[in-house]
């Protein structure tokens, strides 16, 4: 057996039921019901895991289209190309809607399907970020790095919620639906509008110890970015304490919670370690080190994921997690040591180690567990092996 999943832990993959409550009215009234026809597009010897591959492959195609006319994700693009990324998210929303139904129908689900939605909607989460801060202009800077974290942060909130309670929780507003949902209909309004109407009209102007600050659009959807970080902070932490309180005795109880709090750990401290680094050098913001923290976070919610689907300890050490520091060290010793290279080659070639050894990391990490769960399980991960046609 595996580093990730030792031997006396693949046994309880037999024991999985996936639980969910999905409280969001969009998707009673308007999707399942659309997700159900749709999902007739599929044909049965289809594996839901490939549905799953593919929404994920539109996203690939906007990004593509993205970088060639927007590389530094601040000028504006031909209109066309945001009604593209608008229609790419939206059929992404649809397929990642549709494997579960697939699934059914042709009766593979499974624990190796839960753990390939989440990954690949891990992935997802940071390649749309370009195409987001693109839209809305950021460029490679703070307020990138700002808008990352704020749906990364909430992604690990979910997934660490799910591992405490067992249930994925999605509230009557959630990022996987109305989320997604608002963005497209936010690249609609880009296409027909234009990015400046839309993203860069000033709202109000103030002042503060003498400086003027204008406040545009953007930073309201920062704003309202902060506002949703902060209620489903509270809402998972609410989640997991009224599940503990119901499962442990009154003596249990305080310590269950506890150490479930621990388990924010090493995603605040990774977060403080970019954070630091960011400051000491702005420059390090690049496409490489964007998707160096995707990597690592999608890293930590892959970790979750699996030791919650085989009854293992919560994951609180990640060697990713130290990628940012390293980095850190690396170019304080650099710039005051060497002479050689410039201070721009420097940052350029440790920010793409850092993304090198990030995305080995996790590459490594799903290699092992697709080998591990499809062994066990005895099933394929793109091609169904038993059909079972329901």
């Amino acid at each position: 057996m595996g580093f990730f999943v030792p031997g006396h832990s693949i046994e309880n993959l037999r024991h999985y039921k996936y639980q969910s409550e999905d409280r969001s009215i969009i998707t009673k009234i308007f999707l399942k019901p659309f997700w159900n026809t749709f999902v007739q597009v599929f044909p049965k010897w289809m594996a839901p895991n490939l549905v799953t591959l593919s929404g994920l492959g539109f996203i690939l195609i906007n990004l593509i289209v993205t970088l060639y006319y927007d590389p530094q994700l601040k000028s504006e693009m031909p209109r066309w190309v945001y009604l593209f990324n608008a229609i790419g998210l939206f059929l992404y929303q649809t397929f990642d809607g549709c494997d579960g139904v697939h699934a059914r129908r042709t009766g593979q689900s499974g624990p190796l399907g839960e753990l390939f939605d989440h990954s690949i909607d891990a992935i997802n989460t940071t390649l749309s970020a370009y195409i987001f801060c693109s839209a809305i202009g950021t460029g490679y800077g703070y307020k990138m790095i700002y808008s990352q974290f704020a749906v990364l942060t909430n992604f690990y909130l979910s997934t660490w919620e799910e591992y405490h309670t067992h249930v994925l929780f999605l509230s009557e507003i959630s990022g996987p639906v109305e989320g997604i949902l608002a963005i497209c209909l936010a690249y609609l309004a880009t296409a027909i509008f234009g990015p400046d109407i839309i993203w860069r009209t000033t709202l109000t102007t103030f002042k503060i110890n003498g400086q003027q600050y204008i406040f545009k659009t953007t930073d309201f959807l920062l704003v309202t970015f902060t506002l949703g970080l902060i209620l489903n902070c509270y809402f998972a932490r609410r989640n997991v304490t009224d599940h503990y309180r119901k499962e442990k005795s009154s003596s249990n109880m305080d310590i269950a919670i506890k150490e479930a709090m621990k388990g924010l750990l090493p995603y605040i401290l990774y977060v403080i370690s970019v954070i630091i680094i960011v400051t000491v050098e702005k420059r390090f913001i690049g496409f490489s080190f964007v998707l160096s923290i995707g990597s690592t976070v999608a890293f930590f919610v892959g970790r979750i994921i699996v030791s919650h689907l085989t009854k293992q300890s919560y994951p609180m050490f990640n060697i990713s997690m130290f990628i940012p520091l390293s980095q850190l060290i690396s170019y304080l010793i650099a710039i005051n040591f060497t002479a050689e290279h410039s201070t721009d080659s420097i940052i350029e070639a440790l920010s793409w180690l850092g993304c090198g050894l990030s995305l080995g990391i996790y590459a490594l990490f799903l290699n092992e567990i697709i080998y591990e769960f499809t062994n066990y399980l005895d099933v394929y991960a793109l091609t169904i092996k038993h059909p079972k046609f329901i």
